[in-house]
């Protein structure tokens, strides 16, 4: 990143308000946050980061770790232990179940069910029917996530691991929670121009998760993994 200085922040537009550093938690001076670019620089860890990112971050409600919303969850996990998850349901799911439905009856159902009723293999159908297959299989995959996904960071001494997929199934990424440096809310651009918020560890990897999950939602579980972090001397 560069460490370049930003000019001195503009405040026309702006309420400019105390910033603090992601990575050692110190105060970032005005004089050193460039509004017109989005740049905050922190001269002690020698990081540049995005100023919306950091002042809508300030702004997070403190978590409430007895009190959750509706589908978040934090439990400890002794000794030293806990897990921080959140449901990824969502009412999106009232149109890609039907959707799935109908999308999986048509399209597997003519290439392949014809096939299975006549009792006669057709190799190039078959071929043609990979991609709505393929589409079947993610299209599925988000539906359930939908339904029953969840999001789950696991931390155990400084073995941590995010999962995310239905029951025991989905991807796992692993990390070092002592090699944590920052974590922070971010966005995830789509190759149609939308963008979702996510959830993001910096450290020796950047790993991003959380992505789509309802807004109270994502704003526990930032909140409770940056308590944690912060209590455990980050």
């Amino acid at each position: 990143m560069s460490l370049v200085a930003p000019k001195k922040a503009r405040t026309i537009g702006y309420v400019i308000s105390k910033t603090l550093c992601p990575k050692c938690q110190r105060e970032i001076p005005l004089d050193d946050v460039n509004v017109s670019t989005d740049i905050a620089l922190c001269r002690r860890c020698g990081e540049s980061w995005s100023y919306s990112d950091l002042v809508r971050d300030e702004e997070s409600p403190a978590a409430n770790l007895m009190n959750p919303p509706r589908g978040a969850w934090f439990r400890q996990m002794p000794p030293h232990g806990f897990e921080a998850g959140v449901s990824t349901r969502s009412a999106i799911a009232f149109f890609l179940v039907p959707f799935m439905c109908v999308w999986s009856g048509f399209s597997l159902g003519g290439i392949y069910g014809t096939q299975f009723f006549q009792g006669h293999f057709n190799l190039l159908m078959s071929l043609c029917g990979i991609p709505f297959v393929l589409g079947t299989l993610l299209f599925g995959g988000i539906a359930l996530m939908s339904v029953c996904g969840k999001v789950v960071v696991r931390v155990d001494g400084d073995a941590g691991v995010i999962f995310t997929g239905v029951g025991p199934f989905g991807r796992r990424q692993r990390f070092s929670w002592r090699g944590v440096s920052a974590i922070r809310r971010s966005a995830e651009y789509g190759r149609r121009g939308s963008v979702s918020e996510q959830l993001t560890f910096e450290g020796e990897k950047r790993l991003n998760f959380a992505s789509g999950v309802k807004s109270e939602r994502l704003d526990f579980m930032l909140a409770v993994l940056r308590k944690i972090w912060r209590e455990s001397g980050r």
